[in-house]
C-alpha cells in the first residue's frame, strides 16, 4: 500500500508544471527537464551546451535531484542508460542521501530500478536515515520493486528486461 506522502510525491512529479521548456536558454535546466521527459536527444544537446551531468536541481524540492534521479523517478530507462553511459554518478546522493535507486524505489519504478541495478547501482546503499532502497519500496507498498531490490541486496543479479 502506498503511503499518502508517496502518492502526493508521485502526483507532483508526474503532473506538476515544470516552469521550463526544451527551449529554455539555461542548459542546466534543459538537462533536468529532458531527464524528466526521458528525451535523450535533448539530454545530449544540454550536455553539449555545458550542462553538468551531476548537478543538483533544487527548483522543486529542497533536497534536490540530479538528472539521473529525475529519470529514475519517472521510470525513463533509455534516459537512465544514456546518462550512466556519459558518466552520471550512479551512487550520487541528494541532500538526504537518496540515490537514483532510492528514488526509483520510492515511486515503484520497477524498470528503472532494474536498469540501475544492471548498471551497477548498490542495493545496499543507505540514505541518511539509514534506509536501503528495498526498505523504501516496501514501506511505500511497491512489493515487486522491494523483492527485486532485496534479491540484489543478497547479491543476485536482476534478470534483463523482457
Amino acid at each position: 500500500m502506498r503511503s499518502p506522502s508517496a502518492a502526493i510525491l508521485l502526483a507532483f512529479v508526474t503532473v506538476a508544471p515544470t516552469g521550463a521548456s526544451a527551449q529554455d536558454p539555461d542548459p542546466q535546466v534543459r538537462l533536468w527537464e529532458a531527464a524528466i521527459a526521458g528525451d535523450t536527444s535533448l539530454i545530449r544537446q544540454a550536455l553539449a551546451a555545458g550542462a553538468r551531468i551531476d548537478s543538483l536541481d533544487t527548483r522543486r524540492n529542497p533536497n534536490g535531484r540530479r538528472a539521473l534521479n529525475w529519470a529514475a523517478l519517472n521510470n525513463r530507462v533509455p534516459a537512465l542508460q544514456f546518462l550512466v553511459a556519459r558518466g552520471a554518478g550512479i551512487e550520487a546522493e541528494n541532500r538526504t542521501g537518496f540515490t537514483a535507486l532510492h528514488h526509483a524505489a520510492e515511486v515503484g519504478a520497477l524498470e528503472a530500478a532494474r536498469a540501475l541495478l544492471l548498471a551497477g547501482a548498490d542495493a545496499r546503499h543507505l540514505n541518511k536515515a539509514g534506509l536501503t532502497p528495498a526498505r523504501i519500496a516496501r514501506e511505500n507498498g511497491f512489493e515487486s520493486v522491494a523483492v527485486l531490490l532485496e534479491a540484489a541486496e543478497r547479491g543476485e543479479r536482476p534478470p534483463p528486461p523482457q
